[in-house]
C-alpha cells in the first residue's frame, strides 16, 4: 500500500540560479521524506487553462503552502518612493499571488527566503505567517534547525487542516485520482496531459509520484 502523502502546495520559481539548486533539491527530497507531496504548477502539475486557474484547482487539494522566495530581479539603481532602492533584490512575482490565494484558503503558511529579498510578502508584519530569511545557497539550508523545526510544526498544522467540503467536490468532478496512490479516505491526484500531448503519452492523466498514464 502507498504511503499516506499530505499534499502541499509549493510556490517557487520554474527556474532558480545554479548556485541554488542543490538546496532546493534537498528541500523537496526533505518534504518527502516527511511523507509530504509537494504540487507546484508548471513542475508537478501543468494547467489546462490558465496558470492562474490551475494555481487555485491545485492549491484547494492541498493542506498547507509553502512559499521560497528566491532572487528573480535586482535593481541595481533606482528609487521606491522617496526613498532609494538601490541592490534591492526581487522575488518572482507569482510568489505573492500564491501566497495570497493561500492566505485567503486559509491554508498553514510557511515562508522562506533568500538573504536579502524584500518587498510584498517577504516584508516583515505583511502576512500573518511563519517568515525565515537565510542564506539559501547553503544546500544544508533545509536542515538547519530554525527552518527544519518551523517546518515540522507547519507540518503539525497542516495535518490538523481538512479540506473544505466544496473543494473535494470540485476535485473530485475536475480531476482523476491515481489508483495505484490513492488510499480509501484520501485520492491522490493526478496531473492532466496537455491534448497535443495526449496521443504520444497514452492517456489524458499522468501521476506525478508513480508515473500511471490514464
Amino acid at each position: 500500500m502507498p504511503i499516506d502523502m499530505l499534499n502541499v502546495f509549493v510556490s517557487r520559481p520554474t527556474w532558480v540560479a545554479p548556485e541554488f539548486e542543490r538546496g532546493l533539491e534537498n528541500f523537496l527530497r526533505l518534504l518527502v521524506s516527511i511523507e509530504l507531496q509537494p504540487r507546484t504548477v508548471g513542475a508537478t502539475d501543468y494547467p489546462r487553462k490558465s496558470p492562474l486557474d490551475e494555481v487555485i484547482v491545485v492549491m484547494r487539494e492541498c493542506r498547507g503552502a509553502i512559499v521560497l522566495g528566491y532572487p528573480q530581479l535586482t535593481i541595481e539603481k533606482g528609487k521606491c518612493r522617496e526613498t532609494r532602492c538601490s541592490d534591492l533584490s526581487l522575488a518572482t512575482e507569482w510568489n505573492h499571488m500564491e501566497a495570497v490565494l493561500a492566505y485567503s484558503l486559509r491554508l498553514p503558511l510557511l515562508i522562506i527566503h533568500h538573504n536579502g529579498i524584500r518587498r510584498g510578502i517577504f516584508d516583515r508584519g505583511a502576512i500573518s505567517a511563519f517568515l525565515y530569511e537565510i542564506d539559501m545557497i547553503d544546500p544544508s539550508w533545509p536542515m538547519q534547525k530554525s527552518t527544519h523545526g518551523a517546518l515540522m510544526k507547519w507540518k503539525t498544522d497542516c495535518i490538523a487542516q481538512p479540506l473544505p467540503a466544496s473543494a473535494n467536490q470540485t476535485v473530485a468532478e475536475n480531476t482523476q485520482a491515481c489508483p495505484n496512490c490513492s488510499s480509501a479516505d484520501r485520492p491522490f491526484r493526478m496531473s492532466p496531459i496537455g491534448s497535443v500531448f495526449q496521443d504520444i503519452a497514452g492517456g489524458r492523466w499522468e501521476c506525478s509520484r508513480c508515473k500511471l498514464v490514464m
